[in-house]
């Protein structure tokens, strides 16, 4: 537990901000406010919903989510054993950036079987706001080439199997889509193995983050499925890019 509470002291900053807050911009001009609210609504995916699965429809309520945050899609579900793993670093992670002014907001692209299990994980994780399951969610799968092995069937890739064997990580098998094993080299992981996408553009399972720049383009890729929690130190907070 020590170690984990120093990773998260080393993984904090303090960047000092000078920007307006967005009860003060409202104030001062309320129709750049719109203006930037709508913005901000066509940069995110469409549509969200919050924790109780009601569609967040208003651009205003949508840009008082993200306003002044950093923004990342986070890929789970509450049957993933390695999501489970890093949620419980993560509640703790988020709590203390709130309280560092390097907030996160996280917009949840559930794996989840059902819409109950979806709303349920994200109370349990305290999200505010997701994509629902079904299409928008699909389709932010296939975009960044992030889905659980459970999904091969349908989009296709292929699964890594990782062993540790004498502190030396190995593939010790691959699988594709139809289930059958297709190689078994055993092929030494020397390092972070690199964020390839295979035939499919799949280019990892669950748990991941999509780290979005503040007009909705991709700014980096986490992957936790390889890393885990430690991939979080990997995210740049203070990029003003970042920062919506």
């Amino acid at each position: 537990m020590k170690i984990h509470f120093l990773f998260l002291t080393c993984c904090l900053g303090f960047a000092s901000s000078f920007r307006m807050s967005t009860a003060n911009l409202r104030r001062s001009s309320p129709r750049l406010f719109a203006t930037t609210a709508q913005s901000v609504q066509a940069s995110l995916p469409s549509p969200l919903v919050d924790a109780e699965g009601n569609v967040i429809e208003s651009a205003e309520a949508i840009a008082s989510l993200v306003a002044n945050q950093r923004v990342a899609l986070y890929f789970g579900a509450g049957w993933c054993k390695d999501c489970t793993n890093l949620e419980f670093m993560l509640a703790q992670y988020r709590s203390a950036l709130a309280g560092s002014d390097q907030p996160i907001q996280l917009i949840y692209v559930p794996c989840d079987q059902s819409p109950e299990d979806q709303f349920s994980q994200m109370q349990k994780l305290g999200l505010e706001v997701a994509v629902p399951m079904g299409e928008t969610a699909d389709a932010l799968k296939q975009q960044y080439g992030v889905w659980p092995d459970v999904d091969i069937e349908r989009f296709g890739g292929i699964s890594r199997e990782i062993a540790i064997e004498g502190g030396t990580e190995t593939v010790v098998a691959v699988k594709g889509s139809e289930g059958e094993e297709v190689a078994t080299e055993r092929m030494e992981i020397v390092g972070k193995m690199e964020d390839t996408r295979d035939e499919s553009g799949r280019r990892a399972g669950i748990p991941a983050f999509v780290v979005l720049d503040n007009t909705g383009g991709e700014f980096c890729f986490l992957n936790a499925e390889r890393d885990s929690i430690s991939v979080l130190a990997d995210w740049p907070l203070d990029d003003p890019l970042n920062i919506w």
